[in-house]
């Protein structure tokens, strides 16, 4: 799988911030990574976090990128 582009990140998160995007860059994440980080972030069920725990550093890396963003905020709004 190929690692995640700046484009990638703008299109999932229209609004986040620059430096959070260099971030998620110097993770050098996947796009399906990105989505599942996107997913949790925006339903915590049970179920979800376990996946989370199950996942390990890279998706929990992603996430607390994104919550330290305003992309947490605009989830939580979004629910």
């Amino acid at each position: 799988m190929t690692t995640v582009t700046h484009d990638d990140v703008a299109r999932l998160f229209p609004n986040i911030q620059d430096h959070a995007i260099v971030e998620i860059l110097a993770t050098r994440a996947t796009v399906d990574e990105l989505e599942a980080a996107l997913l949790l972030l925006s339903n915590e069920d049970e179920g979800l976090i376990d996946i989370k725990r199950r996942e390990g550093d890279q998706l929990n890396r992603l996430v607390d990128i994104l919550n330290r963003s305003e992309i947490a905020q605009q989830a939580d709004r979004d629910r």
